[in-house]
């Protein structure tokens, strides 16, 4: 999964001088803890109990730190009118005290919950001016991120050449920082464009160089991401025997990391593939069936 934002400082973990309540900062950094586990009700309350303590001590840091991450929860809970609320007070606290950097990270995030809700031109346009800053300041990780953002909207667009040009930007920029997993979501992209213009063997080199980021790091979810377009890819081409082994692999491990909507369709094309009549490929829809041999590493 890829990282949403980066805080411009990190909690402290101290209480609020002279009392026992929480600093803004530990609040912020519990609801962090929660949301990163998808509970995210009870990140919501402790990112609202943060933005309480920071108004009450004029923190406007803090206050737009706490509204960032509102915004983002709210995103992933898609109340995006929140979500845009939230975060557009949050840039317009960052740019008036002067933090780019913040200001930058706000615009980003803008753009992704315009982005999901298919908002492309607006997206466009708050990624654009987040890559600019980051730019300015030589931020690579928010370079990285706002390209491959671009690259998405151009590939949603059909626009393959202008996708490709973004997507190559973002992976020079995460080979250059040793952003592994960046690297892996970018190639991934990189498949998934070359795979709608019918260009397989193309596909088949950026899934593969994916997987070998995915493995490194050990993103399991990014592995079974990698196999499942794999198999897609091969069961396009009529390659069932090939598609199959990967579709097994992939649910294996969605299964692992608790992803069964995704497992539910390694299945389903299991299904597909074993009523196609060849026999060899039966054996892979068999529930429960996870001693799958590596079709790749």
């Amino acid at each position: 999964m890829e990282v949403d934002w980066m805080p411009s400082s990190r909690p402290s973990g101290r209480k609020t001088p002279g009392s026992n309540v929480p600093s803004a900062e530990l609040l912020l950094q519990m609801g962090r803890i929660h949301e990163s586990q998808a509970r995210f009700r009870e990140a919501i309350t402790l990112f609202e109990q943060a933005l309480s303590t920071a108004t009450s001590t004029d923190d406007q840091a803090a206050i737009a730190a706490a509204l960032t991450e509102l915004g983002v929860t709210s995103r992933r809970m898609t109340k995006y009118a929140e979500s845009e609320q939230h975060l557009t007070r949050a840039r317009d606290i960052w740019t008036r005290i002067g933090d780019e950097f913040g200001e930058a990270n706000a615009l980003q995030l803008i753009g992704r919950t315009y982005y999901h809700q298919s908002k492309l031109t607006e997206a466009e346009q708050a990624y654009t001016q987040a890559r600019n800053i980051f730019a300015r300041y030589d931020n690579a990780h928010g370079q990285a991120i706002t390209s491959r953002a671009l690259g998405n909207i151009s590939y949603d667009r059909s626009q393959y050449l202008e996708a490709e040009r973004f997507y190559n930007d973002a992976i020079d920029i995460c080979a250059r920082i040793g952003d592994e997993t960046g690297y892996g979501d970018t190639l991934m992209r990189l498949g998934e464009l070359f795979s709608a213009q019918c260009e397989y063997v193309k596909a088949e080199e950026s899934f593969n160089r994916a997987l070998e980021k995915y493995s490194r790091v050990g993103n399991h979810l990014g592995r079974a991401n990698v196999k499942s377009a794999l198999a897609d890819l091969y069961r396009m081409q009529g390659l069932n025997t090939k598609a199959a082994p990967l579709y097994a692999e992939a649910r294996t491990i969605y299964l692992q990391v608790g992803s069964s909507e995704w497992a539910e369709i390694c299945s389903h094309w299991l299904d597909v593939l074993s009523k196609e009549g060849d026999l060899s490929i039966a054996s892979f829809s068999a529930p429960g069936n996870n001693e799958v041999p590596s079709a790749t590493s």
